[in-house]
């Protein structure tokens, strides 16, 4: 009886270890994360510089997509002619 009251004893003590150590992350941080996952070599900045390359990696993104409207544009009006 003893050996099954200190094992449980153990293994509740080892879960509420785990529990404290594992809590839930709340929506600013979940999205944090995601962000991380979307911009390019970010695992490992800050918050203030995530945004600060979001904000240069969107404009970036922006710039590829006007550049790409330029060339189906020309690409359309020399086929049409």
């Amino acid at each position: 009886m003893q050996i099954r009251r200190s094992r449980r004893s153990m293994v509740m003590k080892r879960r509420a270890r785990l529990d404290r150590c594992i809590r839930p992350i709340n929506a600013i941080e979940r999205k944090v994360r995601i962000l991380k996952k979307l911009i390019p070599n970010s695992e490992y900045m800050g918050v203030e510089t995530l945004f600060r390359e979001t904000a240069d990696y969107i404009v970036a993104l922006q710039m590829r997509a006007k550049a790409m409207q330029i060339m189906v544009d020309a690409l359309s009006a020399s086929a049409d002619e």
